[in-house]
Order: C-alpha cells, then structure tokens, then sequence
C-alpha cells in the first residue's frame, strides 16, 4: 500500500519563502535592508513570484512592510510583532528567570512578561537558582533568553561564545542601589568577623565578598549558598556574609541581624555587576526582535 503522504506548510515555497522574512526582519529591525530576491532563491527555494507574494500577504495581513529596491532587496518598514509571529509560525519564547525575592528581579520578571504579552510574542517563563548555570542552559533546546547580570555574563564570556544576542540594561537593574549588604549578628556588633560565607558558584559573590573581606587581611572563607547567608550568619555557622536584600516575613533586625552597607572597594564591584544583562541564543535570530522590544528598566 502506497500511503498518501501530503506536504506540510512548511514543505510548500511560500510558507518557507514567509517565515524567512519574517525572520530576517525580526533579526535586522526597522530600517534594515533584508537579504536579496537571489538569496531566498537559493537559500528557501522561492521564486521571484512567491517572494513577492510573501511580501504582499505580510503586508495586506498587518504583518510586515517593506521598501523594494529592485535588485538592492527592501528595507524593512514596519513590523507586528504579534502579526509577523503567527504568520510565520514561530514557536514561542521560553524564558529562563532568576528566581523571585529581590525587588529588582522581580521588578525586571514583571517587565519582561508584561512587555511580550503586549507585543503578542508567545512565551513561557522558567527561573533557576545561578546566573552560570542559566547562562548554560542557552546551550540547550529548552531556553531562548536568560536573564544575569553583568558580572555573570562578563565572567562566562569564554563559555558561552559569540553566538548569543544581549541587551545590556541600566547599572542597578538587577542589583539596585543599596541592596546588596553584609549581614552580621546584631550581638557580635563592634566585634570583628573571621569567618565568611562565600557562594563559590556565583562569581559576582565571589568579586563582592573578596573586595569586602580580602583573604590577605586575615578572613577565612565559608562556603555557603548566597541566599541562605543571614540564616548562616543567625546560625553562628559563620560571622558575616555578604547579601542581596529580598522581600521576608520578619525583617532582620528582629532576627537579631543588622545589616551595613558595602565598603568603597565592594562599591566599585557593584558598579560594573549591577546591571541587568538579556542574552539570547544565537540558534533563533528572532531573538533580537524580543531584546529590542523590551524598555529601559531603570
């Protein structure tokens, strides 16, 4: 029996002449010059005349505008994000999150979600504990756009390559202002601490507790996970810590916690790790459509 196997959209000329537009457009934005009638040609199969009707579709359907500059291609004109998404059939955004807790990060999850469903890009939202470990999963087919901050991004440079798309935000969008402390026992107060909580798995810990409690000035270093440091500190399992402020039941002073802002050198850290960084995967070019499509947080 011969079975009646029938071509998907995706196997016809236009569907395929479509969703590369589409995605070239949503990778170059408005004003950029799209790739020649000869490259669809020989890269999707399109002929002169699907092209053109490609681009007539995403125009009459609100998708997608274009300039024709005969032989020179079309520059982009204007875009619909949730438009040119549907028609081309593009699957949705999957967004991997640092967990809730810090007013910034979930000030920055809120932004992030409310401003793609605005546009009308589908998404999913996932959060993981480490800014590494996220940054890795990029390497994976389960997340498009993760979420560091700029120290991670800076410091996992070598691992994640050149093949990801970034939209760096202000400085203090994902450590603000005055947000990150060293937490000390309110009891041990005018004592000196000796043993420090340090998250060997988050370089920007790591950079804050060094500039903080340098090795060389006698401190010794404790290893425990940076959100659990004031529980640590509370414990007596170590003396100090350093921690970013998260929302919580019974504040720390009542714990019997008190916490004291950065000294100058952790300063100078915070001020070049405070960002928040965007990174999408290289493997969707679309990507730097949704990057684009998110405001300054300030």
């Amino acid at each position: 029996m011969t079975q009646d196997v029938r071509p998907t959209a995706s196997d016809r000329p236009l569907p395929r002449v479509l969703r590369a537009v589409v995605i070239d457009a949503l990778r170059l934005g408005i004003g950029e010059r799209l790739p020649t009638n000869t490259h669809y040609a020989r890269t999707v199969g399109g002929t002169a005349g699907t092209i053109q009707r490609a681009m007539t579709t995403l125009a009459d359907q609100g998708a997608l505008t274009t300039t024709s500059h005969g032989a020179g291609g079309r520059t982009v004109g204007s875009i619909d994000l949730r438009r040119a998404w549907a028609l081309a059939g593009l699957d949705p955004i999957r967004l991997l999150l640092p967990p809730g807790g810090p007013e910034e990060i979930e000030q920055l999850s809120e932004t992030l979600t409310d401003e793609l469903t605005a546009a009308g890009i589908p998404h999913t939202v996932r959060h993981q504990r480490g800014g590494a470990r996220r940054l890795d999963s990029l390497g994976t087919d389960r997340v498009d756009v993760v979420v560091v901050s700029s120290g991670v991004l800076d410091a996992a440079a070598h691992r994640v390559g050149d093949d990801i798309h970034v939209r760096l935000l202000a400085p203090g969008t994902y450590y603000g202002a005055n947000q990150l402390v060293s937490v000390h026992r309110t009891r041990d107060e005018g004592t000196e601490p000796h043993r420090i909580a340090i998250d060997r798995d988050s370089p920007d810990h790591v950079a804050l507790t060094e500039a903080t409690y340098p090795r060389e000035d006698g401190y010794q270093y404790v290893d425990h996970p940076f959100p659990d440091v004031p529980a640590a500190v509370l414990r007596g399992d170590t003396d100090a810590g350093i921690w970013h402020r998260s929302h919580s039941v019974i504040p720390l002073e009542l714990a019997g916690l008190t916490c004291h802002q950065l000294t100058a050198p952790a300063e100078t850290v915070w001020s070049r790790i405070s960002a928040a960084a965007l990174v999408g995967s290289g493997s969707r070019p679309e990507v730097k459509s949704v990057l684009r499509a998110i405001p300054a947080v300030h």
